[in-house]
């Protein structure tokens, strides 16, 4: 098997026969042994239906159901693992990424890099929303050590080795992209159009976008519990001075003023990076937690052709 495309599948129903069909034509041209692995993350309109069809009347399409909604980076990792190929592609079911552009990506790759990224050149969103979404991936960055640009789509080529260090992590943060990037492998990046959704709007909302980012930052960098030291050490700090410059006061100058507002002022101050800091140290241990309990990942109703 040279090439599997996989593809997870969330609300764009009308979007996996075009898909399907432009994605047999380009692979076939290729003149390669391929696979499509469409992962059914289980929305409400019904989406199985069309991946059943595809997988039903071309055996080169595996489908996959899952029992409910797990999230992307499951359905991603449930391909993934499923994926037989010397190269695997993820890209979005939604038509935003070409299918076309799979010839140039997997040539790229050909010239001796294990990972090939897509670039989105022109995003099809408002200012506002790449500019929060800008300043989303720079604190992303800092806060999790690991380098990732906001241009970069879910559109990419990896080799057989990178994605097997991929199904063999037993991380809950399952973001295929960044795990990549993490693990160094040369690679290199194209840019690419990106096209108008094929049907529907976005389901990535700003909450899930948080929690996305909080379970990317807790399991791939332990620098937050650092945040939580530098805000104690600074508070220390200016207490400290704070107790410096009282005693100057009463002492030297003989002032005595109110402090019920200096006090309100720190015990909230205080309060707040206390709990913070707890909260920050209650994510991680909430991540060993989950690792502990051992559970899947997701569970598959049905299947085709795998």
């Amino acid at each position: 098997m040279d090439i599997s495309v996989v593809i997870p599948v969330y609300g764009c129903p009308t979007a996996i026969a075009p898909l399907h069909e432009r994605l047999t034509n380009v692979l076939t041209g290729m003149n390669v042994e391929y696979e499509i692995i469409m992962v059914d993350d289980c929305d409400k309109m019904n989406s199985w239906a069309e991946v059943q069809k595809a997988a039903q009347s071309d055996t080169h399409v595996k489908a996959i159901h899952f029992t409910k909604n797990f999230g992307q980076g499951c359905a991603v990792t449930a391909g993934v693992r499923q994926a037989a190929g010397d190269w695997v592609i993820t890209m979005d079911c939604d038509l935003q990424d070409s299918p076309e552009n799979i010839p140039d990506l997997y040539n790229k790759a050909l010239e001796g890099y294990d990972v090939v990224f897509v670039r989105r050149r022109q995003r099809k969103e408002s200012f506002f929303v790449r500019l929060f979404a800008k300043w989303y991936h720079e604190l992303l960055c800092v806060l999790s050590g690991v380098e990732f640009d906001y241009d970069l789509a879910t559109y990419l080529i990896a080799s057989k080795r990178a994605a097997d260090y991929y199904r063999s992590s037993k991380d809950r943060g399952r973001d295929f992209g960044v795990f990549l990037m993490w693990l160094g492998f040369k690679h290199t990046f194209v840019e690419y159009e990106q096209m108008n959704r094929h049907e529907g709007k976005s389901s990535f909302t700003f909450i899930k976008k948080w929690k996305t980012a909080v379970g990317i930052i807790s399991t791939y960098s332990n620098r937050p519990l650092y945040v939580s030291i530098w805000i104690g050490a600074f508070s220390a700090l200016f207490s400290f001075i704070y107790i410096i410059y009282a005693f100057v006061q009463y002492f030297v100058y003989n002032a005595n003023p109110e402090g019920w507002t200096t006090v309100a002022a720190a015990i909230f101050f205080f309060g707040g990076a206390i709990l913070s800091t707890l909260g920050v140290m209650g994510i991680y241990l909430g991540n060993v937690f989950d690792m502990s309990k051992e559970r899947p990942l997701y569970a598959i109703q049905e299947s085709i052709n795998c």
